[in-house]
């Protein structure tokens, strides 16, 4: 296990609560947390693969000759430093330190909204997207032989806010994302943080290409197609063949994507060795038996939401996953919706308080599209649709363990399809939430997306989204979506399979979405509440 020391102390930031989080996240390292500096002049940093410095002048004023030629020693050696924010605002006296860390603090600004850009150019900052920050905004002086990897826009330039380089035996990392604990805890701060360290102890992961193999190239809302897209536009991932059982879509995919290869022999395509990926783009009734055909075939697996269609094939399919060592990943791409990033941020930021009553509402009046999504046998119901979506939402936002359910099925107007007109279930969770899910096709009134009760206020959104809170009297205020941030879903996948960094879409939530939505058919059926 890698050894690293997390120098802390000063006056201006919150130092103990940062090295506090990143001792409980990154527990795959021995990390010891001190406020004595002196530990800079002693043998015993000799004992350490890795040094992150997050203090200020107050802490460190200015580094003895001892101190200043142990850290450079440290280096010649093989350390690796990692100074974050206001770190090498000490050491600004100390010139050997400064040319050799490549920079030196002249000042800051105030607090104000700025963009932290990246480069996508090396292990550190690899498929992490732009970063709005809330903070300080701090200007170096920069010599030597540098890599920047993080900038950030002021008065027509772009000035670094983070970079690396190698010194001798060493490794340096400087990163300025602010200093608040809001920004520290944001995931791809920490995700940086995380891989900064890793880099400076030489634990990186080696970049390589994840190949990936797409079944289903039909033309429902060309999910082929976009899925293809998505991937393409990844670092580290590219599709390199089809498989489909319509000539006519194999031939629409080869003038989309000529470079790859299509099938449709189904053993051909999982034979193929290039694919290390298989994404199932298929009708809902067939991703059991094509995801298991998938691991069976070493292949690690991306299936589109709803994952099946029960949870004895949900099992199934984690089983086999989990038995092979692959991955098996679900298409919850309206994870990263920008209305409900929002509510997610609100609500995370506990501005209402505890949540203990959710509704959810898609529909209209409108007669089913005449396709295989209207009919029962194949896509499961008509909760399996926009149903997967909501329950999905409902789950991240109340993490209480589901305690029952209770179903409710409308059959009253569109009898030429086999789908219900309208489902409704109403979950009840062992923290006492409650929530009510409802999707309909027979709504001639509408109804809210979201109407969400806290204990300090509440959230509603038709056209646009309110948050009413009553700590101070009643306010009300409209907050806008966040930008939809779809490109997440493969770069995480990516991610997953080169770094091994974990799994944003949870496949135990995944799992829970289908066991809902059949209880709630059992329950509809049989007319009575449902224990989970």
């Amino acid at each position: 296990m890698k050894n690293v020391i997390i120098l802390i102390g000063g006056q201006f930031h919150p130092y103990r609560e940062f090295a506090t989080i990143i001792k409980e996240k990154f527990n795959e390292y021995k990390i010891e947390i001190t406020e004595d500096k002196d530990i800079l002049s002693s043998e015993d940093i000799f004992n350490y693969d890795g040094i992150l410095i997050y203090a200020d002048t107050k802490k460190i004023e200015k580094l003895t000759d001892r101190q200043e030629e142990n850290l450079i020693e440290y280096l010649k050696n093989g350390g690796g430093i990692f100074g974050l924010h206001s770190a090498f605002v000490c050491f600004k006296e100390n010139k050997k330190l400064c040319d050799i860390f490549g920079c030196k603090f002249t000042s800051h600004s105030s607090v104000f909204e700025f963009e932290l850009k990246t480069t996508d150019s090396h292990f550190i900052n690899r498929r992490i997207p732009s970063i709005k920050i809330e903070d300080e905004f701090y200007f170096l002086e920069i010599s030597g032989n540098i890599t920047p990897l993080f900038f950030g826009y002021w008065f027509g330039k772009l000035m670094p806010l983070g970079y690396i380089k190698n010194y001798e035996k060493g490794r340096i990392f400087y990163f300025s994302p602010g200093h608040t604990l809001e920004t520290v805890k944001n995931k791809d701060i920490f995700k940086i943080i995380k891989r900064g360290i890793d880099w400076i102890i030489k634990n990186e992961k080696e970049e390589r290409e994840i190949k990936s193999g797409i079944i289903g190239y039909g033309p429902t809302f060309g999910m082929g197609k976009y899925h293809a897209e998505l991937i393409n536009s990844t670092s580290g991932m590219k599709v390199v063949s089809f498989y489909d059982i319509n000539k006519e879509n194999l031939e629409q995919a080869k003038k989309d994507f000529p470079n790859c290869k299509t099938y449709n022999n189904l053993n051909e395509f999982l034979n193929d060795k290039e694919i290390e990926l298989v994404v199932i783009i298929t009708p809902h009734n067939t991703h059991k038996d094509l995801t298991i055909a998938s691991l069976n075939a070493g292949k690690n697996v991306v299936v589109e939401k709803p994952m099946c269609l029960n949870l004895k094939e949900a099992d199934e399919m984690i089983e086999k996953a989990a038995k092979k060592k692959l991955m098996l990943s679900v298409f919850h791409n309206r994870r990263w919706d920008g209305d409900f990033l929002a509510i997610e941020k609100i609500i995370k930021n506990g501005e209402i308080g505890k949540i203990f009553n959710v509704e959810m509402f898609i529909g209209n009046y409108s007669m089913p599209r005449e396709w295989w999504r209207s009919e029962k046998e194949i896509s499961g119901g008509t909760f399996y649709d926009w149903g997967a979506h909501l329950l999905y939402w409902l789950l991240l936002l109340i993490p209480s363990k589901i305690k029952s359910i209770y179903g409710i099925i409308q059959k009253r107007r569109w009898f030429n399809f086999s789908n219900e007109d309208e489902v409704k279930s109403v979950i009840t969770f062992e923290g006492g939430e409650v929530a009510d899910i409802q999707i309909s096709l027979i709504a001639s009134v509408p109804k809210p997306k979201f109407r969400i009760l806290g204990e300090k206020g509440g959230i509603i959104q038709t056209d646009i989204i309110k948050v009413y809170k009553y700590e101070d009297g009643i306010t009300e205020k409209v907050i806008q979506p966040l930008n939809r941030e779809t490109f997440r879903f493969y770069n995480n996948i990516a991610d997953h399979l080169i770094f091994g960094e974990k799994l944003e879409i949870d496949l135990n939530v995944a799992r829970n979405v289908i066991g809902i939505i059949e209880k709630t058919y059992n329950s509809a059926k049989r007319g009575k509440i449902m224990e989970y």
